[in-house]
């Protein structure tokens, strides 16, 4: 993994406040599919398919919620586009 993707993950765990190295390799096999045992088994290639997804959970950390996922959708659905 390179140095800059290193630092925008250790930011993006911050943001999200997750900082137990347990949590954090927990939420790196959810959302990339890879279990890592050390920060050393996230290669770069995982790295760059974890960053976007990372930066997805905090916007929509960062978002209100109104109980209405029609309402909460992020996306123009077809009906929108009409």
């Amino acid at each position: 993994m390179t140095e800059a993707q290193r630092v925008e993950i250790r930011n993006l765990f911050a943001a999200l406040d997750i900082s137990t190295a347990r949590e954090q390799f927990e939420l790196v096999h959810v959302l990339v599919g890879a279990r890592i045992q050390s920060v050393a088994d996230l290669d770069a290639t995982k790295a760059a398919a974890l960053v976007p997804r990372l930066r997805k959970r905090v916007e929509s950390q960062s978002r209100q919620s109104t109980g209405s996922s029609w309402d909460d959708r992020e996306e123009d659905t077809w009906i929108d586009n009409l």
